[in-house]
């Protein structure tokens, strides 16, 4: 690793030997002797930079990143140019040709690294960026060694956030705050949901984002989570929860927030309150030694005692209540039934309860640091239901 401060890396060196330090410590206490790492995100956390010019937009040209337990991290790629100066990875060896990842270097590396025991990104919640067949040329060609899955060293070094990861997800949520609260001023009659998901986007890099990392509508009706938007207009009365977030280099942030198109009416407003106090009940839960599961079952209370109160009111939504966040939008862990994950210090997660009234439906979603006591919330945009003239 280089020894020199870079002026175009995105975190300090401390930041960059903290990661390798603590990846080969879960290593070790799993005997993984290297990790052979591919996938984009695991790239960038490994590396602090990506070598990639498209991202997950082109599927030409991967690059690998190889951390041994002991010794420099090994990076290949075709990719050199759009990674040296943002990394403090020096041993860089470059391939050619678009036709055929070069399992051979991969081979050539792990060779000398003399290993027994290689983690690969196998399990749930993980991706390769390299063909499945290169994949297993490496494994074919090193019949001694073992190929184990990873995920667990490498979901639990990315669901703890450093200060220099926090300081990025809270800009995010910043941003996606003020670009949102900027878009309910600008919607007016005759828009689309594709002018809205354009304009989101628009402001979200007025605001100092570097690119929209998602807008989706929480719409009761069929499309309104769709990636590539309809040309329908929007409807005076219904509910527009727009869902976003904007990515500050690496890091991304995930929350919603709401407008009625034209008058709020009672059963919006009394649906809007009772999730708030929902996800505060949620949020109160929050804290260090406190398993996932016990924050979704805090949630299930909470609404059912809602229902009680609220007439016609029930829950919706999916088998989880809040996932962690990151590089990706969602990341482990989950808030579910089944995900026993303690919360620790660091972890950055949301809680999302959902409610229905009739035809009206709300998912909220705040975003919290864990902290030594309790947590920290840092999706700091106002919770008001903003009432749009239409």
């Amino acid at each position: 690793m280089k020894t020199d401060d870079l002026a175009y890396s995105m975190f300090s060196q401390d930041e960059m030997i903290r990661r390798h330090d603590g990846t080969r410590i879960q290593m070790k206490a799993r005997g993984i002797d290297a990790l052979f790492i591919s996938g984009e995100e695991n790239f960038q956390y490994l590396s602090g930079a990506s070598a990639s010019v498209a991202l997950h937009y082109s599927l030409t040209r991967p690059s690998v990143i190889v951390l041994p337990l002991e010794g420099d991290p090994v990076v290949i790629t075709q990719g050199r140019d759009s990674f040296e100066l943002g990394s403090y990875v020096s041993d860089i060896r470059e391939y050619g040709g678009l036709y055929s990842f070069p399992a051979d270097h991969v081979v050539g590396v792990l060779s000398d690294m003399n290993c027994q025991c290689v983690g690969v990104e196998l399990g749930q919640e993980q991706r390769m960026g390299i063909p499945v067949g290169a994949y297993l040329d490496v494994v074919e060609k090193l019949p001694a060694l073992e190929f184990v899955d990873a995920a667990e060293v490498l979901i639990g070094m990315r669901m703890v956030k450093s200060d220099e990861e926090l300081i990025l997800m809270k800009k995010a949520a910043e941003i996606t705050g003020r670009a949102r609260q900027r878009l309910f001023g600008k919607i007016n009659r005759g828009m689309t949901e594709r002018d809205v998901a354009r304009l989101m986007r628009q402001l979200i890099l007025e605001e100092g984002g570097d690119r929209a990392a998602f807008v989706v509508f929480q719409k009761d009706e069929p499309g309104g989570k769709s990636q590539f938007k309809y040309d329908r207009p929007l409807k005076e009365g219904s509910v527009l929860a727009v869902d976003s977030g904007a990515y500050v280099g690496m890091y991304a942030i995930d929350y919603p927030r709401m407008a009625t198109l034209g008058k709020t009416t009672k059963v919006q407003r009394d649906t809007h309150q009772a999730v708030l106090r929902v996800n505060q009940r949620m949020s109160e839960v929050l804290g260090p030694g406190v398993r996932c599961s016990e924050v979704f079952r805090a949630g299930e209370e909470a609404i059912r005692a809602e229902e009680k109160e609220v007439n016609g009111l029930r829950s919706f939504g999916p088998a989880r209540m809040g996932h962690g966040q990151g590089m990706l939008i969602t990341e482990p862990p989950s808030i579910a039934p089944d995900d026993d994950t303690v919360l620790e210090p660091g972890m950055v997660v949301s809680t999302e309860p959902g409610g229905r009234c009739g035809d009206v439906q709300f998912l909220w979603e705040d975003v919290h640091v864990i902290r030594e006591t309790g947590s920290e919330k840092i999706s700091l945009e106002t919770d008001a239901l903003r009432e749009v003239a239409f």
